[in-house]
Formats: C-alpha cells, sequence, structure tokens
C-alpha cells in the first residue's frame, strides 16, 4: 500500500512538474515590440551624437540588442525580454548622457561668449 501510494504520489508530482514547465515555456509571447523599440532607442542615441559623450553606454546597448535577437531566436523568451529592456534602458541612458553633455558644451560656450563681451565692455 505504501510503494503503491508512493508512486502514484511521484507520477502525480511528474505530472504536476512538467505541466508547470511547460507552461513556464509558454509564459511569454516573444518579445518582437520589445526589440524593436530597443533597436529605435538605440538608433536614436546614435542621431543624437551619442557616440562622442555615451560611447560606452551606447556600446553596451548594442550588445544587449544582438543578445535579445539572439535569446529570442532561441527561444528563450524571457531572456529575450530582459535583455531587451536593458538595452532600451542603456540607450535611454546614452541619450541622456548625450543632452547633458550637449547641454554642457553649449554651456561652457555662452560663459566664454559672456567672458568676451565683458572684456571688450571695460
Amino acid at each position: 500500500m505504501f510503494i503503491k501510494n508512493n508512486t502514484a504520489a511521484l507520477i502525480k508530482a511528474t505530472a504536476l512538474g512538467v505541466a508547470v514547465s511547460a507552461l513556464s515555456a509558454c509564459g511569454i509571447a516573444p518579445p518582437k515590440t520589445e526589440v524593436a523599440y530597443a533597436e529605435a532607442t538605440l538608433q536614436s542615441a546614435r542621431n543624437i551624437g551619442a557616440n562622442e559623450y555615451a560611447a560606452v553606454e551606447l556600446e553596451r546597448a548594442k550588445n544587449k540588442l544582438q543578445q535579445a535577437k539572439s535569446e529570442m531566436k532561441e527561444g528563450n523568451d524571457e531572456a529575450a525580454l530582459r535583455l531587451a529592456n536593458e538595452a532600451t534602458a542603456e540607450a535611454s541612458l546614452a541619450q541622456a548622457k548625450t543632452e547633458a553633455g550637449k547641454a554642457g558644451a553649449s554651456e561652457k560656450q555662452m560663459q566664454q561668449s559672456l567672458q568676451m563681451l565683458k572684456s571688450q565692455l571695460q
């Protein structure tokens, strides 16, 4: 009786494990939208000059995006989603650093112009 109950419990546990694994594997759809958004954000960062102000973040975004595409091809949708979101975050950071760098350069140029005007007035 004990062996029969244990066998039944083992079969039920195994079936439950297989069911959970199958449901987990089908848990999310391929993150095509997130990958496309990461690509667009990365391109936007490149377009505003992130190569000059945030090259490291830009490179990280590019690498994460490539990894996301690879994971998506292999059917690892959860990993692909995570990597696509990380790529978007890195590209957004690159954009922010670029805007800050450009603003700092503009401020420096304005300060120099102001100093020049002040010296001309004296």
